[in-house]
C-alpha cells in the first residue's frame, strides 16, 4: 500500500510539473522529419485576455526536387524484391506476391494495375492451381511522392505450382468439384487425386454429441442446484415451523407441570391432543412429530432423560436443545423451580415468535412491492392512453 501511494504521488508530481512546463509561451513547433507524415498538435492561443483551444496541423519538412527523384528511383529499384517476395524471378511466379499501397516509411504511395486480375488477387494471392502452362501478366505500379510520379512496369510469368501447399490443393479440389457438377448427373463423383497425390474422402464427423454432452452436464448441474435449493427451502420451512410451535409446546408443558402432572404425562397429553387434531386436519407439524417419536421411544424402553436429549438433538435448534436439557436435568438431578424456568422460557419464546411474525410481515410487504408497481404502471397506462389518443386526434 505504501509503495502504491509513493508511486502514485511521484507520478502525480511529475505530470503536474510537466503540465506547468507545457504552459510556457510557445514561439515555434518542431516539424516532423521528411517522410514522417503530418502531425496534429493541441495548443492554446490567448487573445484579449482569454485562452482558446487550437489544433495546429504541423506538416512534415518537404523533400527537395532532386531528393524526390532520387527517392522515387531508389524505391523503383527495390520494388522488384518487394513484389516478388519468395519467388525467384519474374519468369517463375508460383507463390504469393506483395503489392503494398505505401512503400515502407518513405511516404511514397503506390497504385497497382494489371492487364488481367484472373491470376492474381489484390492481396497478392497467386491463382495458378488450374494452370497447365505459363501465362504472361503485365504489371504497372505508379509511385507518387508529393507532385512527382514514377511508373514501374514489369511482365511476369505465372506458372503452375511446382510443389503446391495444402491451401493450393484445397483450391484445386474446389475447382474440380465445381467443374464436375456442370453436367446433369444425379450423383457427384468426388476426385480421387489432387496434384498427383491420392486422396480419400470421409463423411464429416458428427459434432452433435458435444452439444448433447454439454446440455447433459448443464441439465445435471441445474437439477442439482434446483434440488439443493429445494432442500434449503424445506429446511427453512421446517425451522420456521419449529420456531412457531416452540412457544405453544413450552407453554403447555409449563401449564401441565405447574398443575402437578409429571413430565411424561404432560408429554403424552400433548401428543394425544396433536394426534386427535391430525385425524381431521392433514397438516403436519415437525415439532409435534418429533415429540411423538420421542414418546414411542420411551414406550419402547428408552429412558426419559436420554429420550428428551435425543428430541432436542433431532430438532437441531438451540431452543429445543435447551428444552431437552432442562427436562433431562430435572429427571436426573431434580429441579425445584422447573415450572418457573419453563414459564420464563415460554415468555421469551412468545417474544421471539412476535418478532418473527413481524419479520415475516415485512418480507411479505417486500414481495408485494413489485406486483404493486406493475399495477401502478397498468393504471397509469389506462389513464394516460385516452389522453394521448385525444391529443393525436
Amino acid at each position: 500500500m505504501c509503495l502504491t501511494a509513493l508511486t502514485g504521488g511521484f507520478l502525480t508530481l511529475v505530470f503536474f510539473l510537466y503540465g506547468l512546463k507545457s504552459r510556457e509561451i510557445l514561439q515555434y513547433l518542431q516539424r516532423p522529419e521528411k517522410g514522417a507524415g503530418d502531425r496534429k498538435t493541441e495548443v492554446q492561443v490567448e487573445m484579449e485576455g482569454e485562452k482558446y483551444p487550437f489544433e495546429v496541423t504541423v506538416r512534415e519538412v518537404p523533400y527537395k526536387e532532386e531528393e524526390v527523384s532520387q527517392i522515387l528511383q531508389s524505391a523503383s529499384e527495390n520494388l522488384n524484391s518487394v513484389f516478388l517476395k519468395e519467388n525467384t524471378d519474374f519468369e517463375h511466379v508460383v507463390q504469393e506476391v506483395s503489392m503494398p499501397t505505401e512503400y515502407l516509411d518513405t511516404g511514397i504511395s503506390i497504385q497497382w494495375y494489371l492487364d488481367s486480375w484472373d491470376y492474381v488477387e489484390p492481396d497478392g494471392t497467386v491463382k495458378n492451381e488450374l494452370l497447365k502452362e505459363a501465362v504472361s501478366v503485365k504489371i504497372q505500379a505508379v509511385l507518387t511522392l508529393g507532385e512527382e510520379e514514377l511508373i514501374w512496369e514489369k511482365t511476369m510469368q505465372v506458372r503452375p505450382p511446382e510443389h503446391p501447399d495444402t491451401g493450393q490443393k484445397l483450391r484445386m479440389l474446389e475447382h474440380e468439384i465445381v467443374k464436375a457438377q456442370e453436367n446433369d448427373a444425379d450423383k457427384l463423383q468426388l476426385p480421387d487425386t489432387v496434384a498427383g497425390e491420392s486422396i480419400v474422402w470421409y463423411q464429416a464427423a458428427d459434432k452433435r454429441w458435444i452439444w448433447i454432452c454439454v446440455l447433459t452436464i448443464l441439465s445435471l448441474a441445474a437439477t442439482a442446484a434446483g434440488k439443493r435449493q429445494e432442500e434449503d427451502l424445506l429446511r427453512k420451512k421446517k425451522e420456521r415451523g419449529l420456531q412457531l410451535d416452540y412457544p405453544e409446546i413450552v407453554s403447555r408443558l409449563s401449564l401441565y407441570m405447574g398443575a402437578g402432572i409429571s413430565t411424561r404425562k404432560a408429554w403424552e397429553r400433548i401428543v394425544d391432543d396433536y394426534e386427535r387434531k391430525t385425524e381431521t386436519d392433514s397438516v403436519r407439524h415437525t415439532a409435534y412429530e418429533e415429540m411423538r417419536i420421542t414418546l414411542h421411544e420411551m414406550q419402547s424402553g428408552i429412558a426419559e432423560a436420554p429420550a428428551y436429549e435425543r428430541f432436542g438433538k433431532r430438532c437441531r435448534m438451540p431452543a429445543y436443545l435447551k428444552l431437552g436439557t432442562l427436562l433431562s436435568q430435572n429427571l436426573r438431578k431434580g429441579t425445584k423451580n422447573l415450572s418457573e424456568l419453563l414459564q420464563e422460557e415460554s415468555r421469551e419464546a412468545f417474544e421471539n415468535r412476535r418478532a418473527m411474525a413481524k419479520k415475516m410481515g415485512e418480507e411479505c410487504e417486500s414481495r408485494l412491492l413489485f406486483p404493486m408497481l406493475l399495477m401502478l404502471l397498468t393504471i397509469l397506462v389506462i389513464v394516460m392512453y385516452p389522453a394521448a389518443v385525444s391529443f393525436r386526434a
